[in-house]
């Protein structure tokens, strides 16, 4: 009958050591799992940092780009009336030779 005991407690001795492995195991992958949750979140706040950035950037850079456009849009249209204003004597000049009213 002692070998049946024996065998009981080799039993019970390969399930505490099955448990004790299956606890140990899962603390290591926990331990690992949350080492990467934390290692891919570091890596996302990066990311996201150098997209903010590169958003400034852009967002700075078109913005500029748009005023100059403006200034020179403005500039522009000032030559433009003022050669018109230039001009506003020979159109007139034009128009009567053409209707034929240059008496």
């Amino acid at each position: 009958m002692d070998l049946f005991e024996w065998i009981k407690d080799i039993e019970r001795l390969y399930e505490n050591l099955i448990k004790n492995a299956k606890d140990i195991n899962l603390k290591d992958i926990e331990g690992f799992r949350d080492q990467q949750t934390k290692q891919f979140e570091t890596f996302i706040e990066r990311k996201n940092e150098l997209v903010n950035d590169a958003l400034i950037t852009l967002t700075t850079s078109g913005d500029s780009q748009i005023n100059e456009f403006g200034d020179q849009i403005d500039k522009a249209i000032n030559k433009i009336e003022v050669k018109f204003q230039e001009e506003m004597g020979n159109l007139h000049k034009i128009i009567i030779d053409e209707m034929g009213l240059d008496f």
